[in-house]
């Protein structure tokens, strides 16, 4: 087997010679060194070719090797610190100054502290419980009692035979009438009372000066209790007078013990308009009561 290549120099072709020429030299020369291997026998080809294939791996694994040995040994890149901005502020122009010529800073207004108001508190309703009213003793009460107007009762009588008449006499008067009496007075009567008065027409009332009342001894061991109003008229005298002390409220088992207390009860005069002593109706609370 042999092979033939050619190669093209760059010196231009050279002169062909003939084919019998050429067929000759090949037989006279041996194969070139260059081309052994493809005329080479299996046994001298493989021992070649294994060896260099050993080195060329293991030159392959050197390289890997030393690239990661050498990689981490590169320092990383260095991280560059963004650099500081400056920057310029610009402030405001300072107020303008106030009036009368001087330099004045303003004052600034005091905060006014927010007071907060407290709640109200929730009054809660109380029920006052009830107290007993003080028994009062009852004032005297004062009742209008009219006077009774005495009823003129006219007789028709029948009349006497004119006689001579009476120096002084008056015409139509009675046989044996007094001169200066009073028409339909009676003969040998006295002058008229006093009116009575009720408390609202005299100036001041009278008042108690002695007098106390005596308890029955029956109503005491009963234990009767109470108080009895009796009128009675007192005169110009401030005493009570006979007969006039009537039940005027009464209290079983003490009416008759109130009346003859008040009857020898003494009194001060009530007094008119004028000043005078006058007679007065009056009504007098008599107490009874167990000490």
């Amino acid at each position: 087997m042999r092979t033939i290549l050619n190669f093209d120099d760059g010196l231009g072709a050279a002169p062909a010679l003939p084919q019998a020429v050429t067929a000759r030299a090949d037989a006279a020369r041996g194969p070139v060194g260059l081309f052994q291997s493809a005329t080479a026998t299996a046994e001298t080809g493989w021992g070649r070719w294994s060896g260099a294939l050993l080195t060329a791996t293991a030159a392959h694994v050197l390289a890997v090797a030393v690239g990661l040995l050498v990689v981490p040994a590169q320092a990383p890149p260095e991280v560059k610190k963004p650099e500081p901005e400056l920057v310029l502020m610009a402030y405001a122009p300072p107020p303008p100054p106030l009036g009368g010529g001087a330099l004045k800073q303003a004052t600034p207004e005091p905060v006014k502290p927010v007071v907060q108001k407290p709640r109200p508190k929730r009054q809660e309703l109380v029920v006052p419980a009830k107290v007993p009213e003080p028994v009062k003793e009852p004032e005297p009460v004062v009742e209008q009692v009219e006077t009774p107007v005495a009823t003129q009762v006219s007789a028709v009588a029948p009349q006497a035979p004119a006689g001579p008449g009476v120096p002084d006499g008056a015409v139509g008067g009675v046989v044996g009438g007094v001169v200066g009496g009073i028409v339909g007075g009676k003969v040998g009567g006295q002058g008229k009372a006093p009116p009575i008065y009720t408390p609202r027409e005299v100036m001041k009332l009278p008042a108690l000066l002695s007098g106390k009342p005596e308890y029955p001894r029956r109503a005491r061991e009963d234990g009767i209790t109470g108080v009895v109003m009796v009128m009675v008229v007192i005169g110009t005298d401030g005493t009570v007078e006979p007969g006039s002390p009537r039940i005027h409220r009464s209290v079983p088992g003490l009416d008759e013990a109130a009346l003859g207390s008040v009857a020898g009860w003494r009194f001060s005069p009530a007094l008119g308009h004028d000043g005078a002593p006058v007679r007065v109706k009056v009504v007098i609370p008599v107490k009874f009561a167990l000490r």
